[in-house]
């Protein structure tokens, strides 16, 4: 892993991951993936275990923070002038460079800054075909919780979104046993909300 990238990550920014020439598109694009560690609440035992595990075997993705990713499409001509090559990926050593700088060279006001926000329901993605539940770090196993509008226990989907930062706004679901039926509550300064 380049340690210019994992340094940029460290500092709360979205930082742009990889980007390459869209082949599936028919129009000239290019797909530039952001990655940012993003805080996520510790509200349980299974959080805090978590914790501890990440601290006893140095695997920083059971941590307080999580990695999350988001997809965004480009004009190919203007995202290559501004990343300096069609493909690249910045955890192998290709130059790093934070989205707000990226967007300001596509034209986007100096300051604006920039967040990768995080939305959990129980929907999978219409339009991938690779979707899969969130998957609790330290068992394997999936993430399920009640959904307050069938009252029954689902698998647990996560959404990312690239956005402005100052109208960012994460909206975790506690996981639960799957043996237990507790209600889905506000976790740590996080709004949890379903839309349905």
């Amino acid at each position: 892993m380049n340690e210019a990238y994992e340094n940029a990550l460290t500092t709360g920014k979205v930082v742009i991951r990889k980007w390459w020439f869209n082949t599936n598109s028919t129009k000239n694009q290019m797909t530039v993936q952001f990655q940012q560690a993003v805080e996520r609440p510790v509200n349980d035992a299974n959080s805090a275990n978590s914790l501890l595990i990440s601290l006893e075997q140095g695997t920083e993705a059971l941590g307080t923070h999580t990695r999350v990713t988001a997809l965004r499409s480009f004009n190919a001509d203007k995202a290559s002038t501004a990343l300096g090559s069609k493909e690249g990926d910045a955890t192998m050593g290709s130059p790093v460079m934070f989205a707000e700088d990226f967007y300001q060279k596509l034209g986007m006001p100096e300051g604006t800054q920039l967040a990768i926000q995080v939305t959990e329901n129980f929907e999978k993605n219409p339009y991938s075909k690779s979707h899969e539940p969130k998957v609790n770090p330290s068992s394997g196993e999936i993430v399920v919780a009640t959904n307050p509008v069938t009252g029954t226990q689902m698998p647990v989907y996560r959404h990312t979104d690239l956005v402005l930062a100052a109208s960012c706004n994460h909206k975790f679901i506690a996981g639960e046993s799957a043996t237990t039926s507790e209600t889905v509550s506000a976790q740590s300064g996080f709004t949890t909300e379903i839309n349905s």
